[in-house]
C-alpha cells in the first residue's frame, strides 16, 4: 500500500478581536463613536433638565396686590352753602393682600396709593415696607382718610371711588438671583351713604 504523507501544521493561538479587525482597527472606531453618542445624549439631557429647572424655579412672577375688604369706620356728608356742590368725609380701614407665587421671597419698599372720585384725588394711603415669604400671602390693614368738596350730586346715595397703588421691590431666588418686580393695583368700589358701607368692590 502506498503510504500517505501527512504534513504537520503548527498550532497558532486564536487572534484577539483587535487583530481580527485589523488593518485600520474599525472596531475601536465603532466603540469610540458609541461613547461619543452617549456623551452627547447625556449633555442634551442635562441641558433639558436645566432649562426645565430654570423655567419653573428661576422665572419670577409679579406679586399680586389687591384690596380684599373695606370697612367704613366713619362717614359724614352734606350739602355745601352752594346748592350745586356737596362734601363728604370718610375714614376707611382697607385690608390689602399681597400674594407672592414665586419660589423666593419678595421684599418691597415703602409705597403709596390714591383714592379718586371722578378723577379727583380724595385721599391717599401709606404702605409700609415689608417682606413676603416664598409661596405665601401677606395681609395688611391700612387706615385711609377721605375728604373732598364734590361737584357731583350725592343724592343718589352712592359715592363711586377708585383706587390705584404701586409697590417697588425685588424677588430673591436661592440667594443668588434677584429681579425687580413692581406690582400694581387698580380697584373700584362704591360707598353707600345710607348704610355707611363699602360695596361693589372689584380689583384687577
Amino acid at each position: 500500500m502506498k503510504q500517505e504523507n501527512y504534513q504537520m501544521v503548527p498550532w497558532a493561538p486564536p487572534k484577539r478581536d483587535e487583530e481580527l479587525y485589523a488593518p485600520g482597527k474599525p472596531f475601536r472606531k465603532q466603540k469610540s463613536s458609541k461613547c461619543l453618542v452617549y456623551f452627547l445624549v447625556l449633555i442634551v439631557s442635562l441641558g433639558a433638565i436645566a432649562l426645565i429647572f430654570a423655567s419653573i424655579f428661576l422665572r419670577t412672577k409679579t406679586p399680586k396686590v389687591e384690596i380684599k375688604s373695606v370697612v367704613v369706620s366713619n362717614l359724614s356728608h352734606g350739602i355745601a352753602n352752594s346748592s350745586s356742590s356737596s362734601w363728604f368725609n370718610a375714614t376707611l380701614v382697607a385690608e390689602l393682600t399681597l400674594e407672592n407665587k414665586n419660589f423666593g421671597s419678595f421684599e418691597f419698599q415703602n409705597g403709596s396709593g390714591n383714592f379718586f372720585h371722578c378723577s379727583v384725588t380724595v385721599g391717599d394711603m401709606k404702605i409700609g415696607k415689608g417682606r413676603v415669604k416664598a409661596r405665601k400671602r401677606k395681609m395688611m390693614k391700612l387706615r385711609v382718610e377721605l375728604r373732598s368738596n364734590l361737584t357731583s350730586d350725592i343724592n343718589s346715595g352712592l359715592l363711586k371711588l377708585s383706587c390705584h397703588a404701586k409697590l417697588q421691590g425685588r424677588v430673591k431666588l436661592f440667594d443668588f438671583v434677584e429681579k425687580k418686580e413692581s406690582p400694581e393695583m387698580n380697584c373700584c368700589m362704591s360707598l353707600n351713604l345710607t348704610s355707611h358701607a363699602a360695596q361693589d368692590l372689584v380689583c384687577n
